[in-house]
């Protein structure tokens, strides 16, 4: 019976649990609904995303059928939207360029692994646990990484060099700024001018649909005038599915040296997108995700994209807050998404190939731009110190260098700040003469008042005050009643002051202790340097 509940509760996908009472016809009509306008929306986004990550349209829109079908199938969040997303265009258009297409594949092969694992092992509600300055910088620096990309083919600049970094992109712009296209900038810029109205003034409206529709008539007229199109690009979209692959050597030492970085940086932003697409979700329907079946199912769906030869996806956020608002009851939703993606395909792959890539750049920088979030995260400037440190370092590194290092720079820093943070809670103070009438009777004693966590950060605090005692009296009282936890750290140095001052006949007594501080120290305890000294909570601390 245990067991049954188990399954029922944490590895059912949500799809079986959402549809097995109570639906009926009024809440598939709504799913469809909500899938159709979330298709819509959904279309040039995700070849926008597809192109921004240096591949070509059909792929963003193959990954958004297969990763989107399995998702809904197998997930366990109700309204998720699943494909490609800004969020993972830098690390792809990367990985591609190192590695090749066939690299990206094995890295995601892995990094579908690695998701797989993060929800079996029920680690998915620990990924929350990031410090938000780290996750705002990184998602900020990849938006403005998007817009950087995206210059020279909003302007319709045609390119004589393939610079590798942010500083010799935009020398490259600028050289080649006498080959700008006037009708590509004229069309990139009038499109991000409607895009910027229409989200302050009427955000419901699918702004980006209307603005490829306006992208292919402005092609039909200007047909002849140079713009570069997905067309000139990328060839024709294609509309069935390849068969499914895998590289022979996906999982060799080299290979797994060589991409496990990359693997684990889709893996990690995935799941956090993912995760916090869930979380919004939520908020917005008052329904309840479950984080770990939401991972099995990411991995489940980034498994078959790399099989089918996709990119990786995770939840769009926008898309799936749309989803809600639109009134979506199931994952069957996410099912008529798909679907209705599928028909857009079929039914305008012959305007698709003239829309002008400069109108797809304009929605890239909108969408670029949200990411960023300046308006919402300017508060993270006004913040302590240490964590706009964190959020402009985040920033700085994945422009720079990229997001794998930009991540562990930020976790490793915002680490730092909070240890740092954290010993700053804990004093210690010294009395050279107390009273102190429970364990040393009336005699008079040298006494250490510790108060917060006795850790590495903190042993230094500790560490001083015993060296700053006199050492004249025959006892020492080291009082840690306001103490509730202690590390190997902070034992070495008690044992180390205990093994000092006893080569002087000074005693040391340890009081005010928890059973949990006794235990662990007991435990650590293995040259018995504690043994006589240690004393439980009973006693009376020092005033």
């Amino acid at each position: 019976m245990k067991m049954r509940n188990f399954i029922s509760s944490d590895w059912v996908p949500e799809i079986f649990l959402a549809t097995r009472k109570n639906y009926g016809a009024a809440a598939l009509l709504a799913d469809v609904r909500a899938g159709f306008l979330t298709s819509i929306v959904a279309f040039p986004l995700f070849m926008t995303f597809a192109i921004a990550s240096g591949v070509s349209p059909s792929i963003g829109v193959l990954t958004c059928i297969v990763a989107g079908s399995l998702s809904c199938l197998f997930g366990g969040a109700r309204f998720q939207i699943v494909g490609p997303t800004g969020a993972f265009a830098m690390i792809v258009f990367g990985a591609i360029g190192e590695h090749g297409f066939e690299g990206l594949t094995s890295a995601l092969i892995m990094a579908s692994i690695i998701m797989l694992i993060f929800g079996m092992a029920k680690i998915g509600d620990l990924i929350h646990y990031v410090p938000y300055p780290v996750t705002a910088g990184f998602t900020a620096g990849i938006g403005l990484s998007i817009i950087i990309t995206q210059m020279g083919t909003f302007l319709g600049l045609q390119l004589d060099c393939s610079p590798t970094s942010i500083g010799e992109r935009l020398y490259c712009y600028v050289s080649c700024l006498p080959t700008m296209n006037a009708h590509s900038f004229f069309l990139g810029a009038s499109s991000l001018l409607f895009l910027m109205t229409i989200q302050k003034y009427r955000p419901n409206l699918p702004r980006y649909f209307v603005v490829l529709v306006f992208g292919i008539v402005f092609s039909l007229i200007f047909h002849d005038k140079g713009m570069s199109t997905i067309g000139s690009n990328f060839g024709d979209v294609v509309c069935h599915l390849p068969s499914p692959s895998i590289p022979p050597e996906v999982f060799t030492l080299s290979n797994l040296r060589k991409l496990f970085p990359t693997a684990f940086a889709i893996a990690f932003l995935g799941s956090m997108e993912s995760l916090l697409g869930a979380v919004i979700s939520d908020n917005l329907s008052g329904q309840r995700h479950r984080s770990n079946m939401e991972l099995v199912g990411l991995g489940i769906a980034n498994l078959g994209a790399a099989i089918f030869g996709g990119i990786p996806a995770t939840c769009a956020l926008g898309t799936t807050s749309l989803n809600v608002k639109a009134g979506a009851k199931t994952p069957i939703a996410g099912l008529i998404n798909v679907l209705f993606l599928i028909l857009f395909t079929v039914c305008l792959k012959k305007y698709i190939s003239i829309v002008p890539l400069s109108c797809l750049s304009a929605m890239l920088f909108s969408s670029a731009w949200s990411m960023t979030a300046f308006d919402k995260n300017k508060y993270l400037l006004l913040a302590p110190k240490s964590d706009s440190l964190v959020f402009l370092t985040t920033i700085l590194f994945t422009l720079v260098v990229d997001i794998v290092v930009a991540v562990e720079v930020g976790l490793i820093l915002s680490a730092f700040l909070f240890i740092k943070r954290s010993a700053q809670t804990t004093t210690a103070e010294v009395f050279s003469k107390a009273v102190r009438n429970a364990c040393v009777g009336e005699d008079e004693c040298e006494c250490v008042k510790i108060s917060g966590h006795l850790f590495f950060g903190a042993a230094p605090i500790l560490h001083n005050a015993l060296k700053a005692l006199p050492k004249t009296h025959n006892t020492i009282y080291i009082d840690m009643h306001n103490v509730p936890f202690v590390d190997a750290t902070g034992a070495k140095v008690l044992k180390e002051f205990i093994a000092e001052v006893k080569q002087k006949n000074i005693n040391v007594m340890i009081g005010g202790l928890n059973k949990r501080i006794i235990k662990v120290l007991k435990k650590m305890d293995l040259s018995g340097e504690f043994r006589g000294h240690l004393q439980a909570d009973q006693d009376q601390s020092i005033d």
